[in-house]
């Protein structure tokens, strides 16, 4: 059942927004990915002596946190495709499909990955800032991750259920 509905200004501006924080997002990704490579391939003591001191390790540290960072980046990106897809299923007009339901299951297990690479690149972050030693602050972590999860989840289950419903009753018609 696809209907195709009149061109809606939020869906619209929504797709825009969409596509320019999936384009400054890998933007990000390819440049982080060329400064560690350079900062591990061409370490510079006049530059950034902090992170090149190799007694310290702190340089693997840092390329440590950096893939982190890109893997976060890599699954916004995934969760913001989903998200795009569901919203041009809106603007169709037939939002309950069986692949939205899906890909609110994906999105929420990108969200429970991200929420984890966060607990991860903490202590990375920690031991950066300890080798360097001008960093101050203290990193929290956030449980909103978990809990947008959680909503996705329940969320599919509603999706999947109004699937059902829908198609029952273009069945009894």
């Amino acid at each position: 059942m696809s209907r195709t509905q009149p061109s809606d200004p939020l869906l619209t501006v929504t797709q825009i927004l969409l596509r320019i924080g999936i384009a400054v997002m890998a933007l990000i990704i390819l440049a982080g990915a060329v400064a560690v490579l350079a900062l591990l391939l061409f370490p510079d003591q006049q530059v950034a002596p902090q992170l090149t001191d190799a007694s310290k390790g702190t340089v693997w540290w840092v390329a440590a946190g950096a893939a982190t960072l890109i893997t976060i980046l890599v699954l916004s990106i995934a969760f913001t495709l989903n998200l795009s897809r569901i919203v041009s299923t809106v603007g169709e007009g037939d939002p309950f499909r069986p692949e939205n339901a899906d890909r609110l299951d994906r999105m929420a297990w990108l969200a429970l990955a991200t929420e984890a690479c966060g607990f991860v690149l903490m202590p990375v972050v920690r031991t950066i800032a300890s080798h360097i030693g001008e960093l101050r602050g203290d990193f929290e972590m956030s449980f909103g991750g978990f809990v947008v999860a959680l909503v996705l989840f329940i969320l599919a289950r509603v999706f999947r259920l109004g699937t059902r419903m829908r198609d029952d009753l273009e069945g009894t018609v």
